[in-house]
């Protein structure tokens, strides 16, 4: 999966300074009030302002594989996790905050508040950014930040940064003196949902994504203005399409509640994203967090086309379409082989529309698409087995014949 990183967008001081003027206005005595003059209806009855709704923090437990995740989504979460971090080590000492660079400073110094008003001395350290912060050297030079601050496994750390620098930081304090208690503060929407669950791999080189790690998160912090719920470019677009991989990984109730809330998601429901964050997050952590290794594997649905198709579209294609592809692709072979139905088929296909995730619109060659594929699952096992959708909410390994699968190859490159 690509990194995808932006800034983070200021908070929305509409809604505050409608308030007080609101409070201003108000009479303050029953004379006052008796004289006041009265608003026409019609102007009585338009909004203050155009500021959007106020969503409460949603809190949820979320499973992960020898461990628990407590997960918050929602508004003005920025600056108000010192009291939980200092409830859960007792007495406060030490704090590590380390932030890539690309978080803003107002994010930065408000938690450096929170933390040193509950009582924490924090140290601050420095994230990798970019496609080197998965690598083992960008590892390295967490480990030697907090090396510098002599933070120890009683004391906490907060990321704050991009899905990267949140999976490398997530991978460094889970090693660190035995294990130090992490919250992370995303900056997008796919951070959001990966890191804390599903931290992304480690790279080698020529080796990506092969040192694998589960989630050591204690906290993850999803400040709605931060992230930006409202964004609609490629970040939101890869959040979309993680939210139809998690819940055809999952369950038909999953399923279910993604599809009602599918056109509510295109139209930037603030809500409705909120909702359906905290559930592809609760999602996750039940898949991988799996006594059964078959239903583990099913967290990796669509990613090996994903993989295997990136150095034959290019970067033109964003890793969201590219997801999005391989749930069309994967459905179809599955149908030729009678795992899946004609109509739930057609019931993913629906979904993705109503989600405005799109196609892959360019020429590929279908023998270097069959050769991909075959080697990127071969990089990771000896046998060469698709994760395939068997019905909506329950998808799992099988294994795909030659033949079949340079037929639809061959199909969908011709339909580009």
């Amino acid at each position: 999966m690509s990194d995808i990183s932006h800034d983070g967008q200021p908070m929305d001081a509409e809604g505050d300074e409608a308030a007080h003027e609101a409070a201003a206005a108000e009479p303050s005595t029953e004379a006052d009030a008796a004289t006041a003059p009265v608003a026409p209806e019609s102007a009585a009855a338009e909004p203050a302002d155009d500021a959007p709704v106020r969503i409460s923090a949603k809190r949820q437990w979320v499973n992960l594989r020898g461990n628990s995740l407590d997960a918050r989504v929602g508004d003005d979460l920025v600056g108000t996790l010192g009291n939980d971090l200092r409830a859960y080590v007792g007495k406060p000492r030490a704090a590590v905050l380390a932030t890539a660079p690309e978080v803003p400073a107002g994010v930065v110094e408000a938690l450096r508040r929170d933390l040193t008003d509950v009582g924490f001395l924090v140290h601050m350290v420095g994230l990798p950014s970019g496609p080197d912060a998965s690598s083992t050297a960008g590892l390295e030079s967490v480990y030697e930040g907090l090396a510098k601050t002599g933070v120890t496994g009683d004391d906490v750390a907060v990321a704050v940064g991009g899905v990267r620098a949140l999976s490398t930081a997530s991978f460094a304090c889970r090693s660190w003196c035995g294990g130090v208690t992490l919250a992370q503060v995303p900056l997008d929407p796919v951070s959001a949902l990966v890191a804390g669950v599903t931290p992304l791999a480690l790279d080698l080189p020529g080796a990506d994504q092969m040192v694998t790690q589960d989630g050591s998160a204690r906290y993850v912090y999803c400040d709605l203005d931060v992230i930006d719920v409202m964004r609609t470019d490629e970040a939101a677009l890869l959040a979309r399409a993680l939210f139809a991989a998690s819940a055809m990984a999952d369950s038909d109730k999953a399923f279910g509640r993604l599809f009602d809330r599918a056109n509510d998601i295109a139209a930037l429901d603030r809500a409705a994203i909120c909702e359906q964050m905290v559930d592809c997050m609760k999602s996750r952590g039940k898949i991988i967090s799996s006594t059964s290794v078959a239903v583990r594997q099913s967290i990796g649905y669509g990613t090996t086309f994903a993989r295997a198709l990136r150095p034959l579209v290019g970067e033109r294609v964003p890793p969201s379409t590219l997801l999005a592809e391989a749930m069309r692709f994967t459905a179809r072979l599955s149908v030729a082989q009678g795992g899946l139905s004609v109509d739930d088929m057609l019931t993913q296909d629906e979904l993705l529309d109503r989600l405005g995730l799109g196609y892959v619109e360019c020429e590929v060659d279908p023998v270097a698409m069959a050769a991909a594929l075959k080697a990127e699952r071969f990089r990771r096992s000896n046998k060469f087995m698709l994760e395939l959708p068997r019905s909506l909410g329950r998808v799992r390994l099988a294994a795909v014949e030659d033949d079949r699968l340079e037929e639809h190859a061959a199909a969908w490159c011709s339909s580009r």
